[in-house]
């Protein structure tokens, strides 16, 4: 039995300090509350957590000063989040903004907001990066139509820009049918972009089927608790009683077909193009990522914990 409560806090340290050494890739310090929702791999109670930090702390293993947990040495990140938080208020008054007039385009069901800004630490001169979550079938289409109101009206980033600060990268498209990551997508990095991306327009509340089609991510993160934003039985009421005459099935039917064939035409154009420039992005017929770098096992064969990624690294 000791044995077993051994291992059980040996492991729940290995998890502890995981988490921090992760965060600290992305110079962000970490409060015990987020420590506890963003463990890596464990489930855990706050009084267990709160106990092993105090030992951990005892032995120098991290470091804490006011509200933040973090590596040895690593103090002044404190200062840098406190300050990038503060510069985030404006640019994210802008991404919302931003995200309103995408959402007002034909095919956007919500627009997301990723990335570090996402966690209010955007380093000063970042872009703005974006999810966009389309319409069934209306991916590609979409895509392009984005991709030209932003770059007429001077909004996107481009590899040739001067400037990025507050542009926006169209990094992921998703759509209903694609909500749930395809295995090679799913990784730590992936699981804490989706529960970190925030809903800067989400009419269709989008963001509590796109997590219950992912229930993978709490093998990797247990301890986050998914908020549902709204019922699915409102989002059905509203439907109700909304018959379509036949005429109107009958158009819909013919401009669905349309669609259909420009999406596919769209698709392959756009592939086309893209074909030569690509590396590791994953491009599917319903789904785009565009920022593929997943620094996970980086992160940790850098600082030599290479088997504590290992060990946590969950089997799909």
């Amino acid at each position: 039995m000791k044995r077993r409560e051994n291992d059980k806090i040996g492991g729940l340290r290995r998890s502890i300090l995981a988490t921090i050494t992760y965060s600290d890739y992305f110079n962000f310090p970490l409060t015990r509350r987020e420590l506890h929702t963003r463990l890596i791999g464990i489930s855990t109670s706050q009084i267990d957590l709160i106990h092993e930090l105090h030992q951990m702390l005892k032995s120098s293993v991290i470091g804490h000063t006011g509200n933040f947990y973090y590596l040895p040495s690593r103090r002044l990140l404190i200062r840098r989040r406190l300050k990038l938080k503060a510069v985030a208020a404006s640019q994210i008054i802008r991404a919302r903004s931003l995200a309103t007039r995408l959402g007002k385009l034909p095919g956007v069901r919500a627009v997301y907001l990723t990335g570090s800004l996402a966690v209010e630490n955007a380093p000063i001169g970042s872009d703005i990066d974006f999810m966009i979550v389309t319409e069934n079938g209306r991916v590609w289409t979409t895509r392009l139509l984005l991709t030209a109101y932003s770059q007429l009206f001077g909004l996107r980033r481009t590899p040739h820009s001067q400037n990025n600060a507050g542009k926006l990268c169209l990094n992921l498209f998703l759509s209903p049918v694609s909500y749930a990551l395809p295995i090679p997508r799913r990784s730590l990095y992936t699981a804490y972009e989706l529960l970190q991306a925030v809903p800067l327009y989400d009419p269709q509340n989008t963001r509590s089927d796109l997590l219950d089609a992912n229930s993978w991510i709490h093998d990797y993160l247990p301890n986050w608790k998914g908020t549902v934003l709204a019922s699915k039985r409102t989002l059905l009421d509203r439907r109700r009683g909304q018959r379509p005459s036949r005429d109107t099935e009958g158009r819909r039917r013919v401009l669905n077909v349309c669609a259909r064939t420009l999406e596919s035409l769209l698709y392959n154009l756009q592939l086309a193009y893209m074909r030569p420039k690509i590396t590791r992005e994953y491009i599917t017929g319903t789904a785009a990522f565009f920022h593929p770098r997943d620094p996970s096992k980086a992160v940790f064969k850098r600082l030599e914990i290479g088997e504590l990624y290992n060990s946590l690294k969950i089997e799909n």
